[in-house]
């Protein structure tokens, strides 16, 4: 007797349906998400090509900012640049301090 996906019960198929929808606490381990898709896509009757199945996306991280030498020198380049983008913007300020 051949048994299908399709007739299993669907309790069979939560376990992928978690792992198909968190991927990345499955990072570390390609082949278990690679089985879930099959096993969803097989659920589903479709085919699947493991050659296909692949990131759709890289989030690339940014370096963090490095961190200010002189606190004043950045605390006076954000009062200046804050004043100019003020009267920029017509603002009447008082004179700088």
């Amino acid at each position: 007797m051949e048994v299908k996906i399709q007739d299993l019960p669907k309790e069979t198929i939560s376990s992928p349906r978690t792992i198909v929808s968190r991927p990345e606490d499955y990072l570390d381990n390609p082949a278990l998400f690679m089985a879930a898709w099959a096993v969803l896509k097989a659920a589903r009757g479709q085919a699947f090509d493991p050659a296909r199945l692949r990131a759709a996306h890289l989030i690339d991280r940014p370096e963090p900012t490095p961190e200010p030498n002189n606190l004043d020198q950045t605390l006076d380049r954000v009062a200046a640049k804050t004043r100019a983008i003020a009267q920029a913007k017509g603002h009447a300020l008082p004179p700088a301090a």
